[in-house]
């Protein structure tokens, strides 16, 4: 018996032992199968093909998506080494007499703007900030391949529930403008927590769930503020309501030792900013948040079920333009797609129908987290009530949306291997496998023509290029004509950051910085110091007894006024004047007359583009 039982026990283990090994090679194979369909398809959707398209940007200097610029700064402000996580930031070509001041701002993903600064500067800022986007979708489909995974969802539908989140419209929306909101790959990680917290036996301390879920806590407090602070709020409530179903207080205190660890990390971040402060002073007008921005900007379903304009088919197209141009309110890309419609769907089904059956017990838990967010977070919900008085940093709620996408696909994924596994018992099984299969083609081949957007036009991508070249022509005509470190001062002033005035976006100064090797400007510092104030005192020098000539449609200068703001200017070192003409009503082109009359002669620097204009401050 005892020579009979050795070899049954380690056939036992070898069995176990492939069947692992099997199981790590599918799970590679799905892995790999997912990422090159979604790099595929996000090529695709961007256009991005060529060389020349991944060393332009897919936006640049349109309006809405002015953020672009600003990232565009903080990578080669990172490539230069002036930014590094955790520590003061100042950049020295900007702000100039004195150097730009970052640190006022609370930036928590300082190491997500590392890294990609660090892909600007091994590839080109554009290439870097193309592939750093490239990377975010990966990421998301990854994430959520895994998890749906380990939550027992079948191969099928969780390869399915990757998809539809690594192509997640809202990701595809929020590019590459609001590229630290994009990366949205760690949100199914928190469905895993929220599980864990809110069923028994909760979280506790010394297991493998809850250090999992504390480094998942410190990871997200590392990212966006957003996502941390949704982690925390469903964690507290799932474990609170938990601790009172069962009277155990134990799953409870884990649970705030989980959150303890993302407050933890988010405190981190702000070190260097927390420091700044104490050393310098508070800066209080650095951060505005407005109260109106948490109704604009709120969650609203409808706008779930809105598509973006840039769906292939154009009946929904033209059915999100005339909706967008009909709503007050705005939106940041909330469509959760068709396959994550459904999903929703067959999530609100179940509870409404276990609330007809009297059943309340079994409304599932994700739909209870769906409610939350909604009643929280749509306009005039419970995080506008917290605005109206007074705490309004979360002032965009519609980007929980993705949040609800992670939620309904990983719900949907469940019951549909759910279902699978039920069906296997009357059912053969190779028609089961052949008919899931057939199935979950079926919607990939939704998720693909309905989340991808449409390419942008040839003709856009060549007059974003066209853009660039005549900004990087323009800048090197400059440092041609100004000694290294030459300072240029930028009209019309502007403060830094999220402060446009009327024809200029709040960033659109920091173009020269981005091609610049050796000239500093006045534009970039942190706004709120007292130090650069006299940028807006010479300004309004400049303008003193200016007048728009109805005639001529020229402002009229007074030249004592002109004279006295531009001897300001030199005396402080600076030896331009750099002028955005879509920031002055004529164009700069009575600026540039009374400069010529005090005598600065030489031929101003043009832009190929036309936009933008360099006066030297040198008499002949």
């Amino acid at each position: 018996m005892k020579v009979d039982t050795l070899p049954r026990s380690c056939d036992a283990k070898q069995v176990d032992s492939v069947a692992r090994q099997t199981e790590r090679v599918t799970m590679f194979g799905w892995a790999a199968a997912i990422l090159a369909l979604v790099a595929l398809a996000w090529c695709t959707g961007t256009g991005r093909w060529s060389a020349a398209d991944w060393n332009t940007p897919t936006q640049y200097l349109e309006g809405f998506y002015c953020d672009t610029i600003t990232t565009l700064a903080g990578m080669r402000a990172t490539a230069d080494g002036h930014a590094w996580p955790l520590s003061w930031k100042t950049v020295p070509e900007l702000g100039a007499p004195f150097d730009g001041n970052w640190t006022d701002w609370p930036s928590i993903e300082e190491f997500q703007c590392f890294f990609y600064g660090v892909l600007g500067k091994a590839f080109g800022l554009f290439a870097g900030l193309n592939l750093s986007l490239l990377i975010g979708h990966l990421l998301a489909a990854a994430t959520m391949l895994l998890v749906a995974r380990s939550l027992d969802c079948s191969a099928p539908w969780a390869f399915v529930a990757a998809l539809a989140y690594g192509l997640a419209p809202f990701i595809f929306a929020q590019s590459p403008h609001h590229i630290t909101v994009a990366y949205a790959w760690h949100i199914p990680l928190f469905l895993l927590v929220w599980k864990w917290a809110s069923t028994g036996p909760g979280l506790e301390f010394g297991t493998s769930r809850f250090y999992w879920a504390l480094g998942i806590a410190i990871l997200t407090g590392l990212q966006n503020v957003y996502y941390t602070n949704i982690l925390c709020q469903l964690t507290l409530l799932g474990a609170g309501f938990l601790s009172l179903r069962t009277g155990d207080r134990r799953p409870l205190k884990a649970a705030l030792a989980v959150i303890g660890g993302a407050a933890a990390a988010f405190a981190l971040m702000n070190l260097d900013t927390w420091t700044f402060k104490a050393v310098h002073g508070p800066n209080s007008g650095a951060v505005v948040r407005e109260y109106k921005w948490l109704e604009i900007y709120g969650l609203k379903l409808v706008d779930l079920v809105v598509p973006p304009t840039t769906h292939h088919f154009q009946l929904f197209a033209d059915f999100a333009k005339a909706h967008r141009e009909a709503t007050p309110l705005q939106d940041e890309g909330s469509y959760l797609g068709i396959t994550g419609l459904a999903a929703l769907g067959v999530l609100v089904a179940t509870a409404i129908l276990a609330v007809v059956r009297n059943r309340a017990n079994t409304i599932p838990l994700e739909a209870w987290q769906v409610l939350w967010i909604v009643l929280c977070f749509s306009t005039g919900g419970l995080n506008a009530i917290l605005g109206a008085f007074g705490f309004t940093l979360f002032r965009t709620g519609c980007r929980y949306s993705i949040v609800i996408l992670a939620i309904a696909l990983v719900y949907a994924a469940q019951r549909l291997t759910a279902l699978q596994k039920a069906a296997a018992f009357r059912t053969d099984p190779a028609t089961l496998r052949i008919g899931t299969t057939t199935a979950a083609i079926a919607a990939g081949l939704v998720i693909l023509w309905d989340q991808v957007p449409q390419a942008p036009p040839r003709e856009q991508t060549a007059t974003i290029a066209r853009q660039i070249e005549a900004d990087r022509e323009f800048v090197a005509r400059m440092e041609a004509a100004l000694p290294p470190n030459g300072m240029v001062f930028q009209l019309p002033v502007m403060e830094f950051p999220e402060a446009p005035v009327p024809g200029v976006p709040p960033y659109d100064h920091f173009r020269p910085y981005l091609y610049s090797r050796h000239l500093r400007f006045s534009f970039g510092s942190m706004k709120g110091r007292p130090r650069d104030q006299w940028q807006q005192a010479v300004q309004k020098q400049l303008l003193n007894g200016a007048a728009l000539n109805q005639q001529t449609q020229q402002i009229q200068f007074n030249q004592n006024s002109v004279g006295a703001a531009v001897d300001e200017m030199r005396k402080r070192g600076f030896a331009a004047i750099y002028v955005n003409r879509n920031g002055f009503p004529d164009r700069g082109k009575g600026l540039e007359k009374s400069l010529l009359e005090l005598g600065y002669l030489k031929p101003p620097i043009d832009s190929a583009a036309g936009d933008l204009v360099c006066i030297l401050l040198e008499k002949n």
